[in-house]
């Protein structure tokens, strides 16, 4: 089970308003940790494709369609 932590910050409201409609949440909480959670996701992503390209195992091209 995560550790939750109660902060307390500073936002954005109309930033947290349009995450939340993004995100399609109901609450707050849920928004913040969807979008934390989906900058996580996206760092290791980018990670991993750096290292494939390095390891010149990620040579990539367009499909035509």
């Amino acid at each position: 089970m995560p550790i939750k932590k109660r902060t307390s910050v500073l936002l954005d409201g109309n930033l947290l308003k349009k995450a939340r409609k993004s995100l399609k949440t109901s609450t707050n909480t849920e928004a913040i940790t969807r979008a934390l959670q989906e900058a996580v996701r996206t760092r290791e992503i980018q990670a991993t494709l750096r290292d494939l390209i390095r390891k010149g195992r990620g040579r990539f091209v367009d499909i035509p369609r």
